[in-house]
């Protein structure tokens, strides 16, 4: 099987425990659009992306341990920023913080090789034609 990308109003029961697993101990908002990565129909990758007054926020990101490095949060943030510019959005953020203290360079690593600048201790990319 392969990667795939599923965006979601709310995450099923099906997948409920392994997105535990990413989720590691942070809570779902609300109201979000979610991504969720599968390979075998099995939750690798998580993320939503989340409106606030001032600015579009890729609220949480994150990839299993396990399947980490094999292109998986790439391919997800690829959606995403997709899905955004087709939303008619121009511009999202990120807070690093979003993730646990010892992922968090990791986490601004990983979106600065996506296109994300930092301003203001926030990552955040222009989302180009």
């Amino acid at each position: 099987m392969r990667l795939t990308i599923h965006r979601l109003e709310q995450i099923s029961e099906l997948h409920r425990h392994h997105v535990n697993i990413i989720l590691q101990g942070k809570t779902l908002p609300d109201q979000a659009y979610f991504y969720l990565a599968t390979f075998n129909d099995k939750a690798v990758a998580l993320a939503w992306r989340e409106h606030s007054p001032k600015q579009e926020l890729l609220g949480f990101i994150a990839v299993r341990d396990i399947t980490r490095r094999r292109g998986i949060g790439q391919e997800l943030l690829r959606q995403i920023k997709l899905d955004a510019k087709a939303a008619g959005l121009s511009h999202l953020s990120c807070n690093p913080a979003q993730a646990p203290p010892e992922q968090q360079t990791g986490l601004a690593d990983f979106l600065a090789s996506q296109g994300f600048n930092t301003q203001a201790g926030m990552l955040s990319c222009y989302l180009e034609d």
